[in-house]
């Protein structure tokens, strides 16, 4: 059942990432200098793991561990995994390890755009 809770939090999620990208793309001037719609579903799902891991903690003891996989690990991991990113780093600094929460941001963009990178020019070596 938590399975199947979270598959149709994801699927909602990523409807949502759809939906909200389509709606920035056509209110903003659409360019390849920023990419607004990526950065609107950043920020939103941050805000809104902020908002739910909030409730988790305030009523933990009563919170259904389903409704929190649902909304993290479903919505919000479909809708973006940006938002367990920041959560990872809020937990981190709220724990006060300020060293590993600062080595998990600088390593984990760092690494992840240079894998990309990686990724993208050893496929098309290989590939091309």
């Amino acid at each position: 059942m938590n399975l199947f809770l979270i598959a149709i939090g994801g699927a909602l999620g990523s409807i949502a990432r759809y939906l909200s990208c389509e709606a920035i793309t056509r209110i903003t001037i659409s360019s390849a200098k920023f990419p607004w719609h990526t950065f609107f579903v950043n920020i939103v799902g941050s805000l809104l793991a902020g908002i739910i891991y909030f409730f988790i903690i305030k009523n933990f003891d009563t919170f259904d561990l389903r409704l929190k996989n649902f909304l993290l690990v479903g919505f919000l991991g479909g809708f973006t995994t940006f938002s367990a990113f920041s959560l990872d780093f809020f937990r981190l600094t709220t724990a006060g390890q300020y060293l590993q929460a600062s080595t998990y941001v600088i390593a984990s963009v760092i690494l992840a755009i240079l894998a990309l990178f990686f990724g993208f020019y050893a496929s098309k070596l290989i590939f091309s």
